[in-house]
């Protein structure tokens, strides 16, 4: 916590050396009519005529300028569209306000006249607010992210994250579309270089996927539009890396796309063994690009992740566009993309596990090690057409496909209070899957503001599923409390199952027009949805127990079966809504209240080669909903919106839970079913709010969410436990009176930029609490669940010469039962993490990671320390990097959970110091490349 203290005081001590600022205030009007111009852009510049800052002025045609350099020559320069630009040299002292009164005159072209060239920074066109590149002094291969950084009011968090005067950026463009076709931001703002671009632009449209839907001002999104030059809109970029080191650790990295007006495509994959994960091909993208004035130091080998994992992957994607339009409403591309990717993975784990019982808590230790190989082929095609806000068609669909094989051990041991043994049990199992794939999603909407009766959205989709497994295990279970209840087992499971998922859903505004004619209802909407669903499982299951006698596996009549289920839903659905809304001169204010009424339709059938399994049953479960929502906006200082919603529904018994088939080979958690089970009523309520600042004069900015759910259950499927001395669980399936779950995530992130420096506070927090009624060894129970998260980080950049961040990470887990003769468990972890990138001399950067972990289930806690030095070369387009990992030698893989029985606590191997030396290559050039000639 002391370098916490340490970095707030920082900022003390930063804010009050640049107190001793000066201030500009003015107006500007239209010379002839003496009215007041409003948006026009007020720019001071420094002595190198690099931007300092900039402000627009108000509808009074005001503008005041603080926190300026004193005893320094700038300029301020005033524009206004179609007017003749302003501009004053000044120079300001201490304390002192400057005030001006400039006055505009209309641009009539006079060639006779004088005129200055100045590069206008920030300006607004219409609505929509236009950022300059070419006014901001930035090194020669400066990225749009660090453009970005230097512009007043914009925000780039650690993260990732953009903010605007404290509103998040919710979709970034390039030239109107999604750039490479992802919708993360740093794929375009870490890779686009600021010379290539014409202007960014920023303005709020309505969410497409809302199109006939009430338009609410929380739906409206702030989009970030980067145009490129017209000679820049052909290029590629990319990645290539490969590196090796001790113990045999080894890397590789490839990443590589290329765009034009009309097409992308890419290429990218890797193969490492230091627990490095691709993910999809976006995140493969995002993690591959140029900046690195601030890397993301956790792209690296993964200590947090369980076992030694040999990952590859291999993919590419293509998007060609039938239009050239920029206008981010109209669209006609499709997308194709195909990925071949897998893991080879060893696992060794030890558990702890606390367990509740009467009068006699169980502790059971297990030790486990896994082998498993699993490849994985995936395609997906993506079709999008749109015209405005008037229609909107996409079709999604997938293909997959995945091969797995593995082996592993298992040996647990139940211990009593008194530290006695109470049974053991060991288990080996082989294992293999196949499984495919395919499904489809269909959504089309159509708006006519004419004519709302042919206004509609239909969606339809379709997924079909085949799985083939085979599964050996051999288990010995010893009881040392009674030598009767040893048993031993030699299975064998091979199961095929099919599924196949079709459902479609038909949305009409125009239901309320096509009722009650022109009779508007006193401004409420009526809105009409039908939904259908139909789902068909086929499982054959065969089970064998292996015999000595005929060295083969005989057929077990109890476990072997097929079964077929058919579940049919229509929901027919009725909202009715009414909204709100004022406008006034500095403020905006919209409430919305939803009321919905569902009534669900369900039959389900189950056919099973076990009578007692075979169901017909049908169900109607009439509901409502209800959402009230209110947003208020203060211009130029703030914004917050609120929604709470309630939602009823029901859910009934399945056939595993009524006639469950009772697998007996896992003597520690035997589930047995209860025919008599009565369906389930849940009542959930829904939180939702945030704020942010919206005072563009501010140095700070300022975000904060929360959001949460509560949830009651009236007659809950839980569990009868018997607890056997030995360590043996029976579960028997059977009803409580009522359940309770709450979740709560809450955070909020303040910025300050400090001239060309910045302090970033971002914190988070999660709360769960759960209350399950249950019985345990007869006794009726109610088990109290609790987990707290807070998680605290301070960022500080020196211009994009330093970055410094620590941050602050608790846990804590606790388990309480209600009952006479039950212990409660509790478990906590803390962890510590600092960071800091030096970007400096030129072309060489120095970082390093640093994470203190205790846990209260160890004997002392451990920190794994990470060191990196990177050199640019060949233009900034070579980079040869040193890792140094796990300095210290002490890192585990710790991690604590709770659940509605007791705490676990488990330490998984992972990976230990190693060093890494690795080369990689940035491929780049936007536009056409330029050939220089010899002159005469």
């Amino acid at each position: 916590m002391k370098h916490i203290f340490f970095f707030i005081f920082l900022q003390g001590w930063c804010a009050t050396a640049f107190c001793q600022t000066g201030k500009v205030t003015g107006t500007v009007m239209d010379v002839e009519a003496k009215v007041p111009l409003e948006l026009a852009t007020v720019s001071v510049l420094g002595p190198d005529s690099s931007l300092i800052t900039y402000k627009l002025s108000d509808k009074d045609g005001k503008f005041t300028i603080e926190k300026l350099p004193v005893r320094q020559k700038l300029v301020v320069h005033i524009t206004y569209t179609g007017y003749t630009a302003y501009h004053r040299p000044i120079q300001l002292d201490a304390g002192k306000t400057d005030t001006l009164a400039v006055f505009l005159s209309l641009n009539n072209n006079d060639t006779n006249a004088v005129v200055v060239k100045a590069i206008i920074p920030i300006k607004m066109n219409g609505d929509t607010l236009e950022i300059n590149p070419a006014a901001f002094k930035l090194k020669e291969n400066a990225v749009a992210e660090e453009l970005l950084n230097q512009v007043p009011g914009i925000t780039i968090w650690s993260d990732g994250t953009i903010t605007a005067n404290g509103k998040k950026v919710q979709s970034l463009l390039v030239d109107g579309k999604p750039f490479m076709g992802s919708t993360d931001p740093r794929v375009a703002t870490q890779n686009l270089p600021r010379t290539a671009i014409d202007k960014i632009q920023l303005y709020q449209e309505y969410d497409r996927n809302n199109i006939n839907q009430q338009n609410k001002p929380q739906d409206s999104l702030l989009t970030m539009n980067i145009k490129l030059k017209e000679n820049s809109r052909k290029g590629y970029f990319g990645k290539a890396g490969a590196g090796y080191g001790t113990t045999d650790r080894f890397e590789s990295d490839l990443s590589f796309q290329m765009y034009n007006k009309k097409n992308f495509a890419g290429i990218g994959g890797g193969f490492n063994n230091i627990n490095k994960n691709f993910g999809s091909l976006q995140e493969m993208f995002r993690n591959n690009t140029f900046r690195n004035s601030n890397p993301n130091l956790y792209n690296v080998g993964r200590f947090g992740t369980n076992g030694i994992n040999k990952n590859h992957s291999i993919g590419g994607v293509y998007s060609h566009s039938f239009n050239q339009s920029s206008n981010s409403r109209q669209n006609n591309r499709i997308s194709i993309n195909y990925t071949k990717s897998g893991t080879d993975a060893y696992l060794t784990d030890v558990g702890m596990q606390n367990r509740s019982a009467i009068d006699n808590p169980q502790f059971i230790r297990d030790e486990g090690k896994t082998n498993n190989r699993q490849d994985n082929h995936d395609i997906g095609i993506r079709y999008v057409k749109t015209n405005s806000y008037n229609d909107n068609l996409n079709v999604n669909g997938t293909i997959s496909n995945s091969n797995e094989k593995g082996s592993s051990t298992q040996s647990t041991e139940v211990r009593d209070t008194a530290n006695r043994l109470q049974s053991t049990n060991n288990t080996n199992t082989q294992n293999s899957r196949r499984s495919d794939n395919e499904s489809m999603n269909v959504n089309f909407s159509r708006s006519n503001s004419e004519d709302i009766l042919k206004s509609f959205n239909i969606q339809f989709n379709a997924r079909r599923g085949h799985t083939e497994s085979e599964r050996e295990v051999r288990s010995t279970f010893h009881s040392f409390t009674d030598m009767s209840k040893s048993t031993a087992n030699n299975r064998h499971y091979a199961a095929n199952n099919q599924s196949l998922n079709l459902g479609g859903m038909l949305y009409y505004p125009g239901f309320k027009r096509l009722l009650l004619g022109r009779y508007n209802l006193f401004g409420v909407d009526l809105n009409f949805t039908q939904s259908i669903n139909y789902a068909r499982n086929i499982d054959n299951n065969l089970v064998g127990d292996y015999d000595s006698t005929t060295k083969g596996y005989i057929a077990n009549g109890n476990l072997s079966n097929r079964n077929e289920r058919e579940v049919f839903e229509y929901t027919p659905t009725l909202a009715m809504a009414k909204s709100f809304s004022k406008y006034a001169e500095t403020y905006d204010r919209y409430l919305g209240m939803q009321v919905t009424f569902l009534d669900e339709m369900k039959t389900d059938k189950n056919l099973s080669s076990f009578a007692k399994r075979n169901l017909d049953r049908s169900f109607q479960f009439p509901r409502y909903e209800g959402r009230i929502d209110y947003q208020r906006t203060k211009r130029e200082k703030y914004q917050y919106n609120m929604n709470a919603g309630y939602t009823k529904n029901f859910e009934y018994p399945s056939v595993d839970h009524l006639y469950t088939i009772v697998d007996d080979i896992n003597v520690y958690e035997t589930r047995i079913g209860n025919p008599l089970l009565s369906n389930r009523t849940n009542h959930s309520i829904s939180m939702n709010g945030n704020f942010n600042t919206l005072y563009p004069k501010s140095a700070y900015s300022i975000n904060s969410y929360v959001n949460g759910g509560f949830r009651r259950s009236v007659n809950p499927v839980t569990d009868s436990i018997i607890n056997d001395l030995s360590g043996k669980r029976m579960y028997y399936y059977t009803n409580g009176d009522k359940s309770e779950n709450l979740n709560l995530n809450y955070g909020f992130n303040i910025s300050r930029k400090l001239k060309n420096n910045s302090l970033q506070l971002m914190y988070s927090g999660q709360l769960g609490t759960g209350k399950l009624p249950n019985y345990i060894d007869g006794i009726y129970n109610t088990s109290e669940t609790g987990n707290l998260t807070n998680q605290f980080t301070l960022q500080y950049n020196l211009g994009s010469i330093l970055v410094v961040n620590v941050g602050q990470n608790f846990q804590r887990n606790k388990s309480r039962q209600t009952a006479q003769g039950l212990r409660a468990f509790t478990n906590n972890s803390r962890t510590t993490k600092m960071g800091m990138v030096l970007n400096y001399p030129a072309h060489f950067a120095f970082s390093s990671t640093a994470d203190h972990v205790s846990n209260s289930n160890l004997n002392k806690p451990r920190i794994l320390w990470n060191a990196f030095a990177t050199y640019r070369f060949m233009k900034d387009q070579g980079e040869l990097k040193f890792s140094a990992m796990d300095i210290l030698k002490q890192y585990q893989n710790i991690t604590n959970s709770v659940n509605a029985y007791g705490t676990t606590t488990r330490i998984t191997n992972g990976l230990q110091q190693f060093y890494l030396l690795t080369f990689s290559y940035y491929p780049r050039q936007f536009g056409k490349m330029e050939i220089k000639r010899r002159g005469n």
